[in-house]
């Protein structure tokens, strides 16, 4: 009776880690992007076009998942080259000194249907905080998974801009950044 008993979790066991599909994004269908208010008046928008992202995903034990991205901040690209190369400078992102923006899972939760939320720590500009990163599956396919979120952050909590001063307008950034991402999947080389 033990035996059979042992053997049953040892079989569970193997076909819970079988579920759990490494998975990596594809960045060619995929976008890392971002907005802020300017002034008031308008938004400014713009991606980073160097990143990577890898999600280990069981769809049967949802805690077992997680996440991990890392962006390159020389990657930020708003359109207009002037600007772009503005933010790399120590006025904002100091992209020489801090090259990357990283996010690490602690847990994945499941708030409803298609909605979750990845617990972790997101590091930007030398600043690690805890983070929340809710996301929503939008389509499963095998090794193929469609993910968006939708979130913002103080870009004053990691120090990114806390010095710069507009020469007309006192308030021309918004701290607030809002965060748009949106990817596929693939399965990862291991």
């Amino acid at each position: 009776m033990k035996s059979r008993l042992a053997l049953a979790l040892l079989f569970c066991s193997i076909s819970s880690m079988a579920q759990t599909k490494k998975l990596k994004v594809e960045p060619n269908h995929s976008t890392v992007g971002f907005s802020i208010s300017i002034a008031g008046f308008t938004k400014v928008t713009g991606k980073f076009t160097d990143y990577e992202i890898a999600l280990d995903w069981n769809e049967k034990h949802i805690d077992s998942s997680s996440i991990s991205a890392t962006i390159q901040v020389a990657s930020i690209n708003t359109g207009i080259p002037d600007r772009d190369a503005h933010l790399r400078t120590a006025d904002f992102f100091d992209a020489d000194t801090y090259p990357t923006i990283e996010f690490q899972s602690d847990s994945i939760k499941q708030i409803d249907y298609s909605n979750f939320e990845a617990q972790g720590e997101l590091t930007m500009h030398g600043v690690t905080k805890g983070f929340i990163l809710p996301f929503k599956i939008v389509k499963v396919e095998e090794s193929t998974v469609g993910i968006s979120s939708r979130t913002t952050l103080n870009r004053m909590d990691y120090g990114v801009g806390k010095d710069f001063v507009h020469t007309s307008m006192p308030d021309f950034l918004s701290n607030t950044i809002a965060i748009e991402i949106d990817f596929w999947t693939r399965k990862r080389k291991e």
